[in-house]
């Protein structure tokens, strides 16, 4: 089953070219924003975005890290800045591209599909620019045969099914050899890989576990997975959970074409 997305009412689907606009000016805002998990409502000031109600945001302070969804937002206040918090970042919550069913997967070969940094700013807050990021040697993994590396152990495979189950791996792709995936687990994870052929190198997970962890060998099953479902993985592809996908086109896509 394929899908694409568009706005005119016409029979034939054509790809939608959006006029090139300035981005409205921010305006000085308070905004009460709803924590998922507890529910709590807390209020932010902002200064750097157009925001509206359902908007998804990650802010500054003790809960740094958790999305929140914006509940109301006002222009009529006067403050002690000092006192305030602040939203931090906002979501790009847009989809386009045509997009196809793989086992639990919606893929798209589309150059507009949802890019990494995409989907990051729907689960992740932005980056710290001091932060100092190390590598050691990255794994290999076979995807002809999972079983190969002796680090495997038969609990973390276990684990690492059980992600594969239960949607855990909510995105995926692969743009010039370059793979980057998204795992929600205890938090959310990310794992960067290349791509060689049928093996993928290079592997690092951002998740503290010290060896080859269930989030990499997760990524790993389910790319395997779908290249027997039909994935070309020798294009760039993106590949995005079905709950999730289907999550944000409710929220976002005005008209569906199948």
């Amino acid at each position: 089953m394929k899908i694409g997305f568009r706005i005119n009412p016409l029979k034939t689907v054509k790809k939608l070219i959006r006029p090139v606009s300035e981005p409205p000016k921010p305006v000085r805002t308070l905004v009460q924003v709803r924590f998922e998990g507890d529910g709590r409502v807390l209020t932010y000031y902002n200064d750097r975005f157009q925001l509206n109600p359902g908007d998804r945001v990650f802010v500054s302070g003790r809960l740094a890290g958790k999305p929140g969804i914006v509940e109301s937002v006002t222009t009529k206040f006067k403050i002690n800045l000092a006192n305030y918090e602040k939203i931090i970042s906002v979501a790009s919550l847009e989809i386009h591209g045509t997009y196809e069913r793989i086992i639990d997967k919606m893929v798209s070969y589309d150059s507009a599909a949802v890019s990494a940094a995409q989907f990051r700013s729907w689960c992740m807050p932005p980056e710290n620019e001091n932060d100092e990021i190390v590598a050691g040697d990255g794994y290999e993994i076979n995807l002809e045969d999972l079983s190969s590396p002796d680090e495997i152990k038969n609990a973390i495979f276990d684990r690492a099914l059980g992600y594969c189950r239960d949607g855990s791996v909510a995105y995926i792709s692969i743009s010039d050899g370059v793979g980057t995936a998204f795992i929600h687990g205890t938090e959310w994870y990310e794992v960067n890989f290349l791509v060689k052929g049928s093996h993928l190198t290079e592997m690092y997970c951002s998740c503290p576990y010290p060896g080859l962890c269930k989030h990499l060998l997760a990524v790993s099953i389910i790319l395997k997975s779908m290249i027997q479902e039909g994935l070309d993985i020798e294009r760039d592809f993106v590949a995005i959970d079905d709950s999730c996908f289907w999550q944000v086109v409710s929220r976002t896509v005005k008209k569906i074409t199948f």
